[in-house]
Formats: C-alpha cells, structure tokens, sequence
C-alpha cells in the first residue's frame, strides 16, 4: 500500500475511536480544571518603591552629579539588602505572618533598580490576603530603611532610603483563567496521547481495513462489500444500503466468467460474518425468482433456524447419516423461492467428525441431486481457522466466496486460507467484505468495482438495469484474457 492509503486508514481508525477520545477529554477538562482551581490561589501582585538619597547636598553642579552617581551606585548595591533573608524574615515578624518556609516565601520578593536611577522598585506576590499583603510590603519597606541606613552610616556621604509607594496592589490573577489554561493544556496532552496511541495501535494491526487491502494480499477482488446495520436507529437507508451491496453480490454471482450454481461461503475466522453474508446471497438470488437451497454445514455451531425463525425437524447430519431423506430435511420459508437445510440434527455430533461426513460420497450426491431441482445451492462452511470441513465442502462446489470483516480478519489467516484454496485449485469467485464503512451515495457501500452513479435505489427497474449492466462488463471481462484467481 502506498502512504496515501495508509495515511487515510490512520484517519479512519482515529475517527471510528473518537468517541474514546471526545470521553477522555470530557472527564479530563473538568477534574483537571477542578484541581488546578483549588491548586491555584488568588494571588495579589503588590508594588513599592524606595529612593536612596544622600544625606548631604552638593553645594556645585560637580558634587551634586557625583552624590547622584553615588545614589544610584548605593541604590544598586541595596537590593541586596533588601530581598535579604534577614530583612525578609524580620518584615514577616513584623506582620505576625507564620510562613513554614521562610526561604520559599523569600523567592516571592523581587527587587529592581528603575531605569538605572536611585529609585529601587520592590514587587511581592502574595497569595489570598489583599489587606496582609500591603501590610507585609509596609513592614518590608521599613525594614529595609533600617538596613540600608546601618549599611551606609558610615560611608562618606551617608545615605538613607525613603518610602515613596507604601505598597499598594497593582495586579491580581484570575486562577479560574490559569485553571482552564492547564485543564485546556490537559486535553491536548490527552489528545496528542491518543494520536500517538493509535499510531502504534495502526501499526501493529494486523487486520484487514480496506478493499486495496484485501486485493493486493489476495490478488483477489473485492465483489461486494457489506456494510453494518444501524443498531440503534434501523434506518431505512440504512436497510437499502445493506440490500443494494447484496445484489450487487447477486448480480457478480449471476453474471461470472463461469456459470456458478453452487456456491461455499467460507472465511477466515469465526464472526467474520460468513452465515449474514449466505443467508443475504440466498434471499437476494431468491428474490429474482431463481429456486435457491441454502445448506448450513456448519454442524458445530447451527444458527441459520434462529436468524431465520423456524423450527426444523431434521438436519444435514441426520441426511448424511441416513436417518432422514432429502425431502424430510428441507425446509420453506417465508420466501417461496427459498429453502433451507440446517444443521440441527436429532443425533450427537461429538463423536462423529464430520469432516469426513462432508468429504463423503454421500454429500456428493446430496449436491449433484439437489443441483438438478434448485438454481442455486449456497453452503454456509465453518471457519477456516477452527475446522478443515471448509475445505472437503469447497472442492466440491462450483466456486467459493470467501467472507471477511473490516477491522476484524488476521492478515495472516486470510493467507492461510488463500493457500488452502489454492492447494484445493477451488474457484474463488471473489471477496466479500463485512462491517465495511458506509459510503455516501444512492448505492451506499458496495464493491468499489460495482459502484454507481444513480440517484435512486431499491426499486426492481434499478436492480435489472444493474443486473444487465454487470452482465455486459463480465461478458466483455470474459473475452480477456483470466488469471487465475
């Protein structure tokens, strides 16, 4: 596959787990935003200012410029004193304030020299008391006067600082503002996880998720593919794009390079959708007033009587096994056109394998006679990856599909069971895809070598037209030279 494709399968499996990620970041902002909120207290910016001045004034310009060099040189060596942990300590005993760690508190205090003037700025952040604050700065202030006039009595001039702002707040955070930033940061960081999460969660699939996928594996087409039902909500669209993709399936059965009339639908893995996929082919071809049989093969876990809704008597088991006759064990349904032998039996199947059931002569002519009174025979086999009964049914049909599911079937047993296949020489007559993504359009998800362009869907004219027009394109196909398949 080419980056391209892999980029787009990379998006749709970010956009199928989006609502995993739409949840997480739904839990996270607030409990983020809750934390940090009750982590991030109200915190008051409070400013104040001293000027360090001479004690003694120049009598001419030339002394007056040097004290004022001397002013600024005095002002530069206080800030030192004042963001002193002296001075700190002693202004916080001062204001009665109990800090549990006074050095801490100390790195809240900052101190600067105003365009390099004798004017030293002091600013403190102080958290949630706007009244203690100003009375911390104003004991700050204070104390630092004491030291800066200790420090310089004794120099020539001397020099004192002088309180020219008490203290007053200039700012206050808004920790609902800081708080939604870190819960907003939160979910990016939570969002980023998820990308890079399914990153390597894509690249360590190993299922198949895309038609291209699946036919340059296989070097087999995809014929149809089979989107999922809306469970929630049974649209009708929705209903029509299942049934529209089933006769596009019809339509490649109807019209193949080979006449098939009996048909194995085998796949991979169990619940790639193999028995969904027998029982919408046999409706569909039912439906075009051909006489369809529908044979469930699979003897270990029978489900055709329950999604079909009856009751049978007899089974496939109880044919082969002689203990019933062929008109015994097929049943009507609420389709005239369509009839069915399931895999219910009135005998235990544990000790019996049936395998060889299956390879019998038996089965042979079970399908050689129920060929001459039916159109088409449709088996439903197991799963390849449980049991080989899969592979004694698909030598003796016409041609084989091969069923497997988006998102679900292993790369490596899809090639388990193109070996088998091609170890069998069966005929595959193409890849039928399950739970594939719905695409827009009158015809919904349908094999991208089926698609069309009408705006309408489901009425019979539409069907027939697609019918005779599938019918030429294989006409014309057949006429090129085949590769196998």
């Amino acid at each position: 596959m080419n980056s391209n494709t892999n980029i787009a399968e990379y998006l749709k499996l970010c956009a199928k787990r989006m609502s995993v990620l739409l949840l997480l970041c739904a839990i996270v902002f607030p409990v983020v935003l809750i934390a940090a909120r009750i982590s991030t207290p109200v915190q008051y910016t409070i400013t104040g200012k001293i000027i360090i001045q001479s004690d003694v004034m120049g009598e001419s310009i030339a002394d007056q410029y040097n004290i004022s060099e001397l002013s600024r040189a005095a002002a530069l060596t206080s800030i030192s004193l004042i963001d002193n942990s002296d001075t700190v300590h002693r202004a916080l005993d001062d204001s009665k304030i109990r800090e549990n760690d006074p050095a801490q508190f100390q790195k809240r205090v900052t101190v600067t020299q105003e365009n390099n003037s004798n004017v030293l700025q002091v600013v403190v952040l102080f958290d949630s008391d706007e009244v203690l604050g100003e009375t911390f700065m104003s004991n700050l202030l204070k104390e630092s006067n004491v030291s800066i006039k200790e420090t310089f009595a004794q120099s020539n001039p001397s020099f004192s600082g002088v309180v020219k702002d008490a203290g007053r707040v200039t700012d206050i955070n808004n920790p609902w503002l800081i708080s939604f930033g870190t819960a907003v940061a939160a979910v990016g960081l939570t969002a980023l996880g998820f990308f890079i999460f399914n990153i390597f969660s894509f690249a360590a699939d190993r299922t198949l998720r895309s038609s291209s996928k699946f036919e340059t594996l296989t070097r087999i087409p995809v014929i149809a593919a089979i989107p999922p039902v809306a469970r929630m909500i049974g649209t009708e669209r929705s209903v029509n794009q299942v049934g529209n993709a089933y006769r596009v399936l019809r339509s490649a059965i109807k019209y193949s390079r080979r006449g098939v009339r009996t048909i194995a639908v085998c796949s991979p893995s169990p619940r790639d959708g193999r028995t969904s996929v027998a029982i919408g082919l046999a409706q569909s071809l039912a439906d075009t007033n051909a006489m369809v049989l529908l044979i469930e093969a699979d003897m270990h876990r029978p489900n055709i009587s329950r999604e079909l809704r009856f009751d049978p008597v007899f089974g496939l088991g109880d044919l082969l096994l002689g203990k019933a006759n062929l008109a015994a064990t097929i049943n009507k349904t609420s389709n005239r056109n369509l009839y069915v032998i399931t895999a219910v039996n009135n005998v235990n199947m544990n000790s019996i394998d049936v395998c060889d059931l299956l390879d019998s002569d038996v089965f042979t002519e079970l399908l050689k006679a129920v060929e001459s009174q039916f159109d088409y025979v449709i088996i439903d086999t197991p799963a390849i990856e449980l049991l080989p009964d899969a592979a004694a049914v698909a030598g003796k049909v016409d041609g084989c599909l091969i069923v497997a599911q988006y998102g679900h079937t292993r790369t490596d047993m899809m090639k388990f069971a193109i070996d088998v296949f091609d170890s069998l020489d069966s005929e595959v007559i193409g890849i039928v895809t399950t739970n594939s993504p719905r695409r827009t359009g009158a015809f919904g998800s349908v094999s991208h070598y089926y698609r069309s362009k009408s705006s309408h869907s489901g009425d019979n004219l539409i069907t027939t037209l697609l019918d005779n027009f599938f019918g030429v394109v294989n006409m014309v196909r057949s006429k090129l030279p085949g590769k196998k398949k």
